[in-house]
């Protein structure tokens, strides 16, 4: 027989005895019927990744027979149909989808499998969502409409730094690299999402704009850290059914765990959602190797929805406007977020607001303390920037100019 159609044939036949359940299925995630199965890939071999993104430049981890084998059983024996995997490298876990038959408790499924001694961890597939809705010495056309550049007096920041020097991951909806305000300041993309979710290229280019957007170039706004090298990982998407940008727990995990890879200075994460154990067993590792995460605060007192801003080492970052009158100025940080002019997809520019934009603006400003002082650690540069907001006597926000007095008390902030 000819040796390749006898191969053609042994892969046909053992198709045909393996469990439908076993078999990817062809579908998207769904956060009302999948989980989140994690099983120990301890002493997984690695490869030299693909040639092409995200694989250009990381180590493509085999999946160990222990795991292959425990991980056909658990969704042969609960008939559940996996959706997709990934290995967590950081965690030295291999991460599955699986969807939950129809009338089947997920909650009781979650416990019986937490209870299986093959399993190393099970969670509920959880949805996040982006926080938006829909000056001064620069020759930028639209910088005297960014109010924000004020308030957080960047002007004066400036003439001390640019932010050249610190890494910004960006995890978040696609960017547009060819916006003219944002040519050149996206060194790297990375594609964690589905191929079969409805891109967003908005929200993803709206914040890394108002963190890196050039300055002085004569070309829209300005950005608050306009030198800082910017990574963006793509992991949120339009949601189909209504007018959000969403991630969820497998895709922000995949792209954390790539962050870690080689973690940067910081990590914005304009983004909220319910507490999540893999989600945050990533950033924690982030928080252990040094690096500043800042996330949105919700909006709203939604308190299943304040993840990760809520985690202990997390920088919270809530709307300016929304402080106005609570009495939180003390504790808690803000920025502006309402109505700020931002960049959006082809050359164009609109007003965005929401926490996202808050979270942002703060980023910024860490890289720029950061590229005067390197050596902060995540809750020094809190202090620093809670300090900086209750120095202003007739604002909730964070203060760029006060942020970088820290570095050189003699530094004034006056135009």
């Amino acid at each position: 027989m000819n040796p390749v159609l006898f191969r053609v044939l042994v892969a046909a036949s053992i198709l045909a005895v393996v469990p439908a359940a076993a078999i990817a299925a062809s579908a998207a995630t769904d956060a009302s019927r999948d989980i989140l199965v994690m099983f120990d890939n301890t002493g997984a071999s690695a490869n030299s990744g693909g040639v092409g993104a995200p694989y250009k430049f990381r180590k493509r981890y085999a999946i160990t027979g222990k795991v292959r084998r425990a991980s056909a059983a658990v969704a042969r024996e609960h008939k559940l149909t996996r959706i997709a995997r990934w290995p967590m490298r950081s965690l030295s876990v291999y991460c599955f989808v699986y969807r939950v038959p129809e009338g089947v408790d997920r909650d009781e499924l979650v416990a019986t499998l937490n209870a299986d001694e093959r399993v190393e961890s099970v969670q509920l597939l959880q949805q996040f969502e982006t926080r938006t809705a829909e000056n001064y010495g620069y020759n930028d056309p639209y910088a005297s409409m960014q109010y924000g550049l004020e308030v957080l007096d960047i002007t004066a920041a400036h003439r001390m730094t640019l932010g050249a020097g610190v890494r910004i991951a960006i995890v978040d909806s696609h960017a547009d690299v060819d916006h003219e305000d944002l040519q050149g300041r996206i060194r790297n993309i990375e594609v964690f999402s589905s191929a079969r979710e409805l891109v967003d290229t908005d929200h993803g280019t709206a914040v890394a704009s108002i963190i890196g957007a050039r300055s002085n170039n004569a070309l829209g706004i300005v950005g608050v850290a306009p030198e800082a090298t910017l990574d963006v990982f793509v992991s949120c998407w339009r949601a189909a059914q209504r007018d959000a940008v969403v991630c969820d727990s497998f895709s922000l995990s995949k792209a954390l765990d790539r962050v870690l890879d080689d973690p940067p200075q910081i990590l914005n994460l304009s983004l909220t959602g319910p507490q999540d154990t893999l989600v945050g067993r990533l950033l924690e590792k982030l928080l252990e190797a040094g690096v500043i995460v800042v996330a949105a605060s919700p909006s709203e007192i939604e308190p299943r929805n304040e993840f990760p801003s809520s985690m202990t080492g997390v920088i919270g970052i809530g709307r300016s406007n929304a402080a106005e009158g609570t009495g939180d100025g003390n504790s808690q940080l803000f920025a502006p977020g309402d109505e700020i002019m931002v960049a959006i997809p082809d050359d164009q520019y609109d007003f965005r607001s929401g926490s996202s934009l808050a979270a942002a603006h703060v980023s910024g400003v860490i890289a720029l303390l950061l590229a005067v002082s390197p050596d902060q650690s995540p809750q020094s540069v809190r202090n620093i920037l809670l300090q900086s907001q209750n120095s202003q006597s007739l604002r909730y926000s964070v203060n760029a100019c006060e942020v970088l007095k820290f570095s050189d008390p003699d530094f004034a902030c006056k135009h």
